[in-house]
């Protein structure tokens, strides 16, 4: 019976990845015409996402959230220094970040890298369920920190496929509480609140 639930939440947890990398909406971003400009364009399928331009010292330039609707945008950027600068869009399931480059004639898109395994976090009740797609299958670590940044949980994995983790928050004393996961580089965060 235990082979047979794992297997269940197995197959739940690669149907909501399969089904969140099909809904993902389709996104470009190029150089303008005129040489200091580029267009960001996104068929939203569905989804909420969030756009955010940042220079190489992390300070957003631009920031917005897009609901469910086609989205068009030109970006003049004539007056931004000379330098770096990142373009990021994000949803619940992954992010992608344009790495783009402003010199004194033109932009130039350097590099382009897309992040499809974000954990998923579900709350029911007093339980939290923590889901994540490991295709590399490298070490996992989940923490739950409190509002005082004590540890109240820690767990690491690895070499499994498929990451699912339930919580019982119901004797947990009431407050906020942080969620920390840690894929291979990546980190993933989610605040909660038990009250």
């Amino acid at each position: 019976m235990k082979k047979f639930l794992k297997s269940i939440a197995v197959l739940s947890v690669m149907f909501i990845t399969m089904t969140s990398m099909a809904n993902n909406p389709k996104i470009s971003l190029t150089s303008g015409i005129d040489s200091k400009s580029l267009i960001f364009e996104m068929d939203g399928q569905s989804m909420e996402s969030k756009i955010r331009m940042t220079d190489e010292n992390a300070k957003t330039i631009f920031s917005e959230n897009i609901l469910n609707a086609n989205y068009a945008k030109k970006f003049n950027l004539k007056d931004l220094e000379i330098g770096t600068y990142y373009f990021t869009i994000e949803n619940s399931f992954s992010s992608v970040v344009y790495t783009f480059v402003i010199d004194s004639n033109e932009i130039r898109i350097r590099n382009k890298e897309e992040n499809t395994a974000k954990p998923i976090f579900r709350k029911t009740g007093d339980k939290i369920a923590i889901n994540l797609f490991n295709g590399d299958q490298q070490k996992v670590d989940i923490e739950i920190v409190d509002s005082r940044n004590n540890t109240v949980f820690k767990e690491s994995t690895k070499g499994e496929l498929v990451i699912g983790k339930v919580i019982n928050f119901e004797n947990a004393i009431n407050g906020n509480y942080t969620i920390i996961v840690k894929d291979g580089e990546e980190t993933h965060y989610q605040n909660i609140f038990i009250g």
